[in-house]
């Protein structure tokens, strides 16, 4: 974490967050655009301040440096970025985004990715719950192709879904799946196979045994919208203690997570494993910048809540692998 000289309080300012960004993505080898990184901030108003805000960047050579807000209340980000001239509102995402929303009596939040040179990347929506995934696939706007997936979801433990975000430049969705743990080697190559990648290597696995949450972890599926077919799936390390990263994160995230500023009381770290079709991999790093981060997400690592512990017996119980 890049060090922060006063001991300012974690909350946002504009034009502290533009001059932290520019230095972090130069740092990085980042491109960005100045007027579209001004254009994503002033076009959410309060969001940034009221919710809190990350970093994220991958392990890929000169990937963008991204930034994203979370928020606790309700407030239609779609309708503000396109307000803003930054989507569409008859664009399919943006459709998709919204009908989630409305599921569960409207029970969500929907959150933001930003991107430095396309404007708004994805908009998340956090269910506040541990939703079914028969009622994410069966949501209005979702296509025929993506429902095909239903039934092997159920047989390898996928049922619970907590997340869901469109991403609005590639064409893409997806579900954020609560997982029974503990992460086998079985599991991980079922998972990685709905990508059509090998087994995560030795290296891998031992990273994913020791990172990832004992009683239940996140695991993402990217699927394309108008085909139906997984193009990724990735295993999520939320809240990692702190110490050591893990051993296969490359030089270019571990430069990330030291020089991303953070104004929390701790820099709060999330990693992901990521698995492409044609066996394509990269690790991507989340790291805290304002709004206390770790508040939002401690109790990813405590133990299970008795009702969430049963839902998610049922889900191992209907595992095949």
């Amino acid at each position: 974490m890049a060090e922060v000289l006063a001991p300012t309080a974690s909350v946002f300012t504009s034009d502290r967050f533009l001059d932290d960004y520019k230095k972090t993505a130069a740092t990085l080898g980042a491109s960005y655009s100045e007027e579209m990184v001004k254009n994503t901030v002033t076009s959410f108003p309060g969001c940034y301040e009221e919710g809190t805000v990350i970093w994220r960047s991958t392990s890929r050579p000169n990937d963008k440096l991204n930034y994203r807000f979370y928020l606790k209340r309700r407030e239609d980000t779609v309708a503000l970025a396109v307000k803003a001239g930054l989507l569409s509102e008859k664009g399919v995402m943006s459709r998709l985004a919204t009908s989630w929303s409305n599921l569960f009596d409207g029970d969500s939040v929907q959150w933001c990715d930003l991107d430095p040179e396309e404007g708004v990347a994805k908009t998340w929506i956090f269910l506040k719950g541990q939703r079914p995934v028969d009622a994410i696939l069966d949501a209005d706007v979702m296509p025929d192709a993506a429902k095909v997936h239903r039934e092997h979801f159920h047989s390898i433990g996928l049922a619970l879904v907590h997340f869901v975000a469109v991403d609005h430049h590639g064409g893409t969705f997806n579900l954020y799946f609560t997982v029974p743990g503990p992460i086998t080697e079985a599991q991980a190559a079922a998972y990685t196979a709905l990508a059509g990648c090998k087994p995560p290597t030795a290296e891998e696995f031992a990273d994913l045994k020791h990172y990832l949450p004992s009683q239940r972890f996140v695991f993402a599926v990217t699927i394309n919208y108008d085909t139906g077919k997984i193009k990724r799936v990735a295993f999520y390390a939320l809240n990692i203690p702190q110490g050591p990263l893990p051993p296969t994160m490359n030089a270019r995230l571990r430069q990330f997570f030291e020089e991303a500023p953070s104004y929390d009381k701790v820099q709060t770290r999330n990693v992901a494993w990521s698995y492409g079709n044609g066996d394509s991999k990269y690790m991507k790093g989340e790291a805290s910048y304002t709004g206390e981060l770790n508040d939002w997400v401690q109790n990813v690592r405590a133990p299970v809540p008795e009702k969430m512990a049963l839902l998610l017996e049922e889900a191992r119980r209907n595992m095949v692998i």
